[in-house]
């Protein structure tokens, strides 16, 4: 079981682990998006409902001419897929908690249900 490192994922991992009997390991790569993909912090909780706003008008995307440095799909995918293939060659199976926004990146669905599963090949 692998685990985004936010307080909630971490607690729903931590019940499936204490009921099925399988080792957790935290990804630092499996957490959720980013309204500010510098590594500095943004400023108000304004300014990140600003990115994410800007980040679903532009289907993921980021403009050249946009004002917030945003973490775009692309580059949440290929962070997402970068962690998960570290296990790849290791393991047939793998389950992962992460997070909604991460989740519709494998897959057609606009809403992911709270606590949903999703199945996706990494190759």
């Amino acid at each position: 079981m692998l685990s985004s490192p936010y307080t909630r994922a971490l607690q729903t991992a931590l019940e499936i682990v204490r009921f099925n009997d399988i080792p957790l390991k935290v990804e630092l790569g499996l957490h959720e998006w980013l309204p500010d993909n510098t590594g500095s912090r943004t400023d108000t909780d304004e300014q990140a409902a600003t990115a994410y706003k800007l980040y679903r008008q532009h289907a993921g995307k980021r403009t050249i001419a946009s004002p917030l440095p945003y973490e775009t799909a692309a580059e949440m995918k290929t962070r997402v897929l970068a962690t998960l293939n570290k296990y790849a060659t290791s393991y047939d199976c793998i389950a992962c908690v992460t997070h909604g926004e991460v989740m519709r990146q494998f897959g057609d669905e606009k809403d992911v249900d709270y606590c949903g599963v999703r199945v996706i090949a990494v190759n």
